[in-house]
């Protein structure tokens, strides 16, 4: 075995580490070394970070490694911002560690890009919250447990400093991608933001010095939380308004994975927020959105906007007042903004989908929770032909022709003596649904005893459907 497990502390352990914290325990802050630019030296290794890193079962205990292991790795992340105290992480291609010391101002030995080697004998393993870390050693204080960093001698003993250079090319991945294997590890976020109560927020409280979580989200409501210290030397900035990337150390707390960066300049979110228009959007049809969509939520790449007339009516009040329907030469959607909307029957609206949530609603497809600002009225009173069809046509051709405007002749309407509520239509060739909510204008009219033309927005609410505007639709 590479390590000796101490799952009950053993005494001799302690023992151990008393010593070691009585013969190190006046620690100086500078080290004679060479100045950051200085020469390194390389030596052989003999195990990876990720392999040193499998030694330890994660259970908050401490295990001592007790044969002639070596690592080297590239130092992702030193304290010089203060957003790390007395701890510095190395990376090497198969991961990252944190590694504590008892002192600090290690940026002045190793910086960000430093190679460092470590001879891990007599050193521990041990992990805070599921966050493994590499320390000197463990001391027991009123029969409790307590770890410590690498002392001064510890480190003069067992590190030994590589050549300075660029520290490892962040992985790029997504919220959705952040796993165990890249905890410690340097990684960048793209395409994200921080939600909207934590946009233009300080990053930690530098008055009281107190650590801060702030959350970030991609575009499809994905988050993962960007913790700072309240020392961090950039705790008092505002985080940022716009969408971008950002890198960071990945870290974790239980079950929480956490993103620290070393500095400002490690974000760059300038860019509009996810659904906000940037003025240079590509106008695409409705059809090419629609088919975007494979049977789960997706999400509209960026720069797209679409332009259609409204087919529904605010008026008539058969629709939710965050709902409108529109048509193009190619096809209709439903489009859900996040807020009431004030387009009417026949406008026509371009409405910049950039980002914005593709899903269904008991089965009927709409980009959804558009902000309103998105959507502009380009000209009003237009009008739609509808698509004269038989019921069996409109059956046949349902996925085609959802959210579209229709007219079916020699129709007869069962199931009620008004038009509220679920109806059944019948023109000979087939059936097919008609839902007229009770707060609709024209829910009292009573139901026709003869066949008429009917025009309605093929619709679906988890069966197919009709759906009337007004009472105009029933000549």
């Amino acid at each position: 075995m590479f390590f000796q497990q101490q799952k009950n502390l053993a005494f001799s352990l302690l023992t151990m580490a008393i010593l070691a914290i009585s013969i190190t325990a006046c620690v100086k802050t500078e080290f004679d070394q060479p100045p950051v630019g200085g020469d390194g030296q390389d030596i052989p290794v003999n195990t990876t970070i990720q392999q040193l890193k499998s030694y330890h079962e994660v259970n908050g205990g401490f295990d001592l490694l007790t044969e002639d292991l070596v690592i080297g790795g590239t130092v992702v992340m030193d304290d010089r911002s203060g957003n790390y105290y007395k701890s510095i992480v190395i990376q090497d291609s198969t991961g990252g560690i944190e590694v504590k010391f008892s002192n600090g101002f290690l940026y002045n030995r190793y910086p960000v890009g430093r190679k460092i080697y470590i001879k891990c004998k007599g050193l521990m393993l041990t992990d805070y919250n599921n966050l493994i870390q590499l320390i000197g050693g463990v001391l027991v204080e009123n029969g409790q447990p307590t770890d410590f960093g690498l002392t001064e001698n510890q480190e003069r003993n067992n590190i030994v400093r590589g050549f300075l250079g660029d520290p490892p090319a962040p992985k790029v991945v997504g919220i959705s991608q952040l796993n165990q294997s890249l905890v410690n590890t340097l990684v960048t976020l793209e395409g994200v933001q921080f939600t909207k109560a934590d946009t233009a927020q300080v990053w930690a409280d530098a008055i009281s010095q107190t650590s801060l979580n702030r959350t970030l989200q991609n575009c499809g409501n994905a988050e993962v939380l960007v913790r700072t210290s309240g020392f961090a030397d950039f705790a008092t900035g505002k985080t940022p308004s716009g969408k971008g990337s950002i890198t960071g150390v990945l870290g974790i707390f239980g079950s929480d994975y956490q993103l620290f960066i070393r500095d400002l300049n490690d974000v760059n979110m300038n860019d509009a927020r996810c659904g906000q228009s940037t003025g240079n959007e590509t106008l695409v049809d409705i059809s090419s959105i629609r088919a975007l969509f494979t049977g789960s939520t997706t999400y509209v790449p960026a720069g797209r906007k679409i332009k259609g007339i409204v087919i529904s009516d605010r008026a008539g009040n058969n629709i939710n007042n965050r709902n409108i329907v529109i048509q193009d030469a190619t096809g209709g959607i439903v489009a859900r903004f996040d807020v009431a909307h004030s387009f009417n029957l026949g406008d026509e609206v371009e409405i910049v989908v950039s980002d914005v949530e593709l899903s269904e609603f008991n089965k009927l497809l709409q980009v959804n929770n558009v902000p309103l600002t998105n959507a502009v009225r380009v000209s009003a009173g237009n009008t739609v032909t509808p698509r004269v069809a038989t019921i069996a046509q409109i059956n046949a051709n349902f996925d085609a022709w959802e959210s579209t405007l229709v007219r079916v002749s020699n129709v007869t309407i069962t199931g009620g003596a008004t038009l509220s509520g679920n109806r059944t239509l019948n023109d000979g060739t087939g059936t097919i649904a008609m839902f007229t909510n009770a707060n609709a204008t024209f829910s009292s009219m009573a139901t026709p005893t003869t066949p008429v033309t009917l025009t309605g927005i093929v619709s679906d609410f988890n069966a197919k459907q009709i759906l009337m505007r007004n009472a105009s639709d029933i000549q």
